[in-house]
């Protein structure tokens, strides 16, 4: 079953630039798909044409509701003076959610993220991390059937990263949800991923299968790991792949 399609979709702004070319690409439900590419190569319009924040100039987007995706940015985007549970709730308020299903959802998202001891602090008081653990149970509290994830830890840390990367895994594989994930690297999309469309000048180049069949704790060390990243290297245009 597909959750969202691009169907030889283009998008052209108004200046007259083309960000996108004749795309066609589907996305399982259930599935997880990153986006790799260089910085302008299309990856976040292509995101935006799924979430319906932009309409395609040619062609069409098939598939679910705009209710029924969240979207979680490259910045946090928390409101400073609200808590962070209150920052969760809000979308679901802006809804007209019941008070008793937005505390469930609020609490469910809340326990995902690991951030229920945290729920009355403000963002102020949060680790950078912690920031995008509020923005992702931000999203998952809207329980979106399709998650779409624009860089979302692309300003942290390594470690951090690490270790939100596991967590998204965790979170993918108990919400049976679809991901799309916009990355500029190599190393991050061979461990989450299922697999990977290689974007330049706004076409997709090249689809990558990534084997997370026998995946074990040390998944960065394995030979299916360290093969991803250096396909992924090559149809970049990469000399050798580092995986790190």
């Amino acid at each position: 079953m597909t959750a969202l399609a691009l169907n030889e979709a283009g998008l052209v702004y108004d200046n007259g630039f083309a960000a996108l070319r004749d795309i066609s690409v589907q996305f399982a439900r259930g599935s997880f798909t990153a986006l790799v590419g260089p910085s302008g190569c299309g990856k976040s319009s292509l995101l935006r044409l799924l979430a319906g924040l932009e309409q395609p100039s040619i062609g069409s987007v098939t598939g679910l509701a705009q209710s029924d995706i969240g979207f979680v940015f490259q910045e946090p985007t928390l409101l400073a003076w609200r808590s962070v549970a209150d920052n969760i709730a809000l979308p679901l308020k802006i809804e007209g959610h019941a008070q008793s299903e937005i505390e469930a959802r609020r609490d469910e998202a809340l326990q995902l993220v690991g951030l229920t001891d945290f729920a009355n602090a403000l963002p102020r008081q949060l680790s950078g991390g912690m920031k995008m653990r509020v923005s992702l149970a931000r999203a998952l509290a809207k329980r979106p059937p399709v998650l779409l994830m624009d860089e979302p830890f692309a300003a942290l840390d390594e470690l951090t990263r690490f270790r939100l990367d596991d967590d998204l895994r965790a979170i993918w594989q108990r919400q049976n949800c679809t991901i799309v994930f916009v990355t500029h690297s190599v190393t991050e999309a061979a461990y989450l991923a299922e697999r990977a469309l290689v974007m330049q000048a706004g076409e997709i180049k090249s689809e990558i299968a990534i084997d997370q069949s026998d995946r074990a704790d040390d998944f960065r060390g394995a030979p299916p790991f360290i093969a991803a990243c250096a396909a992924l290297s090559q149809a970049l245009g990469h000399k050798r792949a580092a995986a790190k």
